[in-house]
């Protein structure tokens, strides 16, 4: 996404922990219900583990526990497709796709804080959309 400002894009929003985010719809490949993950020695905490679909490797990342806050305990992930490749991001509740409304500007300029923009509101929720391709660049510089 990387644009700042006033936005009504469509997003998919989903929970994670307490708050609620937006993916862009676009980047959207599916939402799945992940078994057992593989490890990653020395990743960070908010990288919970990989697992395998249809013979592809997927991160997957809790963006509450990248935020400091409370992790998921779902074992669901929206699964998205960029053009630097795919990950998936931990969802409790779905909210479907909504616009989300508001001035989405970073939450920081470094670190994790980049890759959130908001808040803004999508169905009477705050929302913070996350910066997938800022997101791909933190994990994978």
């Amino acid at each position: 996404m990387g644009t700042s400002g006033a936005a009504t894009s469509q997003q998919l929003v989903f929970s994670c922990g307490d708050v609620w985010y937006g993916v862009p719809s676009d980047a959207v490949q599916e939402v799945v219900h992940f078994g057992e993950l593989t490890r990653v020695p020395g990743a960070p905490a908010h990288v919970l583990g990989v697992f395998s679909l249809r013979g592809e490797v997927f991160p997957v990342i809790d963006v509450s526990l990248l935020r400091g806050g409370r992790g998921e305990r779902s074992r669901r992930a929206v699964v998205l497709r960029l053009e630097r490749g795919v990950l998936a991001l931990t969802a409790g509740r779905l909210g479907g796709v909504s616009s989300v409304i508001g001035d989405l500007l970073p939450a920081g300029d470094t670190g994790p804080a980049r890759c959130f923009l908001g808040p803004g509101l999508a169905q009477d929720h705050e929302v913070w959309v996350v910066d997938a391709e800022a997101l791909f660049e933190l994990l994978a510089p």
